[in-house]
Parts: C-alpha cells; structure tokens; sequence
C-alpha cells in the first residue's frame, strides 16, 4: 500500500513535514520536475540556436533581434485571456499533453528547415509566434497544475523546486547549443529539442492527476474576472504593475547577451553559449530561494523588481567577457526571483476559481510588455550603443519600481487593508 508520503498527490498539501524538499516526497510531483528538467535542456538549446540562426541567415542587427521577441511574446499579449480561461476549465494535465506534443512538432519542423539550408527569416519570425501561442496555454496550466499535485501550503517550495530543476537544465543547454552550432548543424539543437517535450508527454502520461475543473464564464469574457479581481487587490496590482515594468525593460537578456557577445566582445556562438548558461545559473540560485517566501505580497514583489533593475544595470559596467558573464548570475538571480515569487504571490492571494485568469493577466503584461521593451532596447542599442542600453534598461527598471511604490500607497493609503506596502507582503 502507497503511504501518503510518496502518493501521486497530496490533497491539502498539508504536512508536519515542511522541509523545503518536501514537494519531492509527491511522485507526480517528482515525476513532472525530472520531465521538465529534461525539456529545459533542449528549451535552451533551442532558444540559443534561434537567436543564432536569425543572426546567421539574415545578418540581423539589433532590431530584428527585438524583431524576434516581439515574435515570440506577442500571443501573450493578444491571447493570454484565453490560456487562462482554458486553465481553469479544462484538466491541465489534458491541456499540457497537447501543448508539449505541438511544441514538439514545431521543433522537428525547425529542424527539417536548418538541416535542409531552406530556412529563412520568415521562418524564424512564423515559428516563434507559433510557440508563442503554445506558451499562452502552456504557462497558466502548467502553474495551476503544481498546485494540483502540492497544494497551497507547499506551493512556494514546489515553485521554488521544479523551477530550480528546470534552470539545472537550462544550465547546459547553451553550452550544448553553442558546441553543437559551431561543430555540427543547428538542425541537432531542434532535434534534441522536439525529443525533449516528447519527454515531458511520456511523463504526463502516466501520472494521476485530479480533475479539478473549476466552473468558468463563456470564453468571450475570459479575461474579465481576471482583471477584476487584480484592480480590487492590491497585493495582486502590484504584482501585476511590476511585471509589465521587469518585463518590459527588466530582463531583456535575449537581445542584450548577443549584442554583447558579437559586438562588444567579438564572439563566436561557442563562447555566446556561456552568456545565457550564466543566467541560467544564476536563475537556478533565484529559484532555490524561492522556498524562503511561503506567503509573498505585493511589497515583497517590489522590492524584488527594484533589484532585478539594479543588477541589470551593473552589468553595463563590465569592462570584459569574463566580467559580464559573472554579472550575469546575480542578474539571472534576482529576476527568477522576482518572477517565481510573483506567481506564488497571485496564486495564494487569488481566488481559487480566477487563478487561472490572473495568472493570464500577469502573463499577458510581462511577456506582453516584451515585445515593446525589446524593440526599445535593441533599437537603443543601435543608436547609443549595447552597454548605453544595457544601462538604460536597469536604471528604468529601477526607477519604475519606486514610482510603483508610490502610486501604490497613494491608491490604498498606510492603513487599506489590501495595503500590499504593510504587513503580510512577505
């Protein structure tokens, strides 16, 4: 007989033991966190040999590198609302099922265009607006799932877990990518890529998941409940007003690593594949201190954000590669952080019926806001220089944050009750 300590699920989430590893004491919850440190790995790979290939094939600059963001973040912006509408009403394992297996064909459908030298800029562009519209879904189901498996009183150790493992992944993957790219064919890097969500699909496969379908209005008013319960919540407006300024102009790591590894620094794709595993590491630290927040509010997120802003803006100042790439970890920290807190944040402080939904509207204004803060970045690149906009991004960041502050106690007042400057923000 299978003891409640290494069950499928936990149904309350509610142990005497609250060690930070607890979460991986659930199967599923164990089995889902090795599926997907398996697909970060080719993730990353993937997300190196896209920038490359755009690079390669088109000898893009630093706007269609932002280009390519807007690409790939726009479908959360535009089509958010529905991801979450989607989380929850339907089984969010059933849901993760077909997302991975689409992802898994788009990757296989790169790889056929790398290895047949057939690909081109449009290819690049079509395909990461596809995957955009995978992660719309794939996101708010994949967070809502966690709290299926754990429930809430683990939540911010099973955040803080599955996303460390997925950044153990992540670490590598670049490397890989790079060695790949610069002695093989960038072909391969899609080929492990497709294989590794084909992972993830076997695991959902044979785990148990409750149903736990949560009633939902029409899919026309998707988006609605989810903002409303954002604007009555202080707690959750500042999560969400933080996003859109991380988002935006935060971490723009994508456009900025290889601008600075090809202009700056002169770099071939094996020496830029260090610069995204730095971050890497650094988001893996970010998300092993999630576990030290079990109950985030709004100031804590904040504050957060006011740092992502000031280790992005050091990393300006690197006078080399070897310094940029060690910059790189205490800005990868900090903005992991400020993300994995965020949606521990929403998740305890919402409904349980919205999740899903505000879940949407957070995602929507972060990866929504990307778009924007990428073009800004890369076109600032161009004009003022790489290090100019790498400076700019962090300062904005920064500034922004206070004036979140600000606003945000003029709106609710020192003593509002959804207050999320005073006690219990963490």
């Amino acid at each position: 007989m299978t003891s409640s300590a290494d069950s499928d699920v936990h149904p309350t989430g509610r142990s005497n033991d609250e060690g930070f590893l607890a979460p991986l004491r659930l199967r599923a919850f164990r089995s889902i966190a090795v599926g997907q440190l398996v697909s970060s790995l080719g993730t990353s790979m993937a997300k190196v040999a896209q920038s490359w290939l755009l690079l390669e094939t088109t000898g893009a600059k630093g706007s269609l590198l932002g280009l390519l963001a807007t690409f790939q973040l726009a479908p959360m912006l535009l089509f958010s609302a529905w991801g979450g509408w989607l989380a929850d009403r339907l089984p969010r394992r059933r849901v993760m099922l077909v997302t991975q297996s689409v992802q898994a064909l788009l990757s296989a459908v790169t790889a056929v265009l790398a290895f047949s030298g057939a690909v081109r800029a449009w290819h690049v562009y079509l395909l990461a607006f596809l995957t955009g519209l995978v992660t719309v879904v794939t996101h708010p189901a994949r967070q809502r799932l966690l709290a299926d498996l754990v429930g809430e009183t683990r939540l911010s150790r099973a955040i803080g877990l599955y996303t460390a493992l997925f950044n153990t992944g992540q670490i590598a993957g670049p490397l890989l990518a790079g060695l790949l790219i610069g002695r093989a064919s960038l072909g391969w890097v899609y080929v492990v890529d497709s294989l590794s969500f084909l992972a993830v699909v076997a695991v959902l496969l044979r785990i148990r998941v409750p149903s736990r379908r949560t009633p939902a209005g029409a899919a026309s008013r998707a988006f609605l409940p989810g903002l409303t319960a954002v604007r009555a919540n202080g707690h959750l407006l500042a999560v969400v007003a933080v996003s859109a300024v991380v988002g935006s102009v935060g971490v723009q790591f994508t456009v900025t690593n290889a601008l600075m590894a090809t202009e700056i620094f002169g770099l071939g794709p094996a020496e830029y594949g260090l610069l995204p595993a730095m971050v890497t590491v650094g988001c893996l630290l970010g998300a092993l201190l999630t576990a030290r927040f079990p109950d985030p509010g709004g100031g804590t997120v904040v504050a957060l954000g006011a740092c992502t802003g000031l280790t992005g803006a050091i990393t300006a100042f690197a006078p080399g590669y070897l310094a940029f790439a060690l910059l790189l970890v205490p800005a990868g920290a900090t903005s992991m952080l400020c993300t994995t807190v965020s949606a521990v944040a929403l998740q305890l402080r919402s409904e349980p019926h919205v999740r899903g939904r505000v879940l949407a509207v957070q995602n929507s204004v972060f990866y929504g806001s990307g778009p924007v803060g990428a073009l800004l970045i890369g076109a600032l690149a161009e004009w003022a220089g790489t290090r100019t906009a790498l400076l700019t991004g962090g300062v904005l960041t920064l500034l922004l944050s206070g004036a979140i502050t600000l606003w945000l106690r003029a709106r609710w007042g020192p003593n509002a009750a959804h207050d999320p400057l005073r006690a219990g923000s963490g």
